[in-house]
């Protein structure tokens, strides 16, 4: 039985990382675009996001070495304190305008998922991993990642 809550955080986790946090995905083409994007910006932004995609995936690969709660506990604890600070490296990054929205979003979901991981942890660490599991879907924070990557992608001509 714990076995499979476990396996049902590990889900969870699993669909936040594949969210589409830095990955390049074709968007249909757009004949217009609001204005011109600095191709450094972009560069830097897609960096950040790319690192940002990579303490995701190997955040849950640890999740997934866990035996023990506390040990799940300690690890979810992590990578709430990585998601805060990559969405506090986000948010100090001087970018142009036509980004400065689309990275606020992409801010606001890492945080919202931050927050997640601190009640997941709180929830493992009391041995209640179906509540941890349940804490860790959270659909509007998806939409608000999943969305600002597409919109960061858009722009940058992804």
């Amino acid at each position: 039985m714990r076995r499979k809550l476990v396996y049902a955080l590990i889900a969870g986790l699993t669909a936040f990382a594949l969210a589409g946090c830095g990955g390049k995905t074709k968007a249909a083409p757009t004949t217009t675009r609001s204005a011109p994007v600095d191709a450094a910006a972009c560069s830097q932004l897609e960096g950040y996001i790319r690192l940002v995609s990579e303490l995701v995936s190997s955040s849950v690969e640890s999740m997934t070495q866990s035996t023990r709660p506390k040990e799940l506990a300690r690890r979810t604890g992590t990578t709430q304190r990585n998601l805060a600070a990559a969405a506090d490296a986000l948010e100090r990054l001087q970018l142009p305008p036509s980004l400065d929205q689309p990275r606020r979003q992409l801010v606001g979901g890492l945080r919202l998922f931050a927050a997640d991981f601190g009640r997941a942890r709180t929830s493992v660490a009391r041995g209640d991993l179906a509540t941890a599991a349940q804490q860790l879907v959270d659909r509007r924070a998806l939409m608000l990642v999943k969305d600002a990557t597409a919109k960061i992608d858009r722009a940058c001509g992804a």
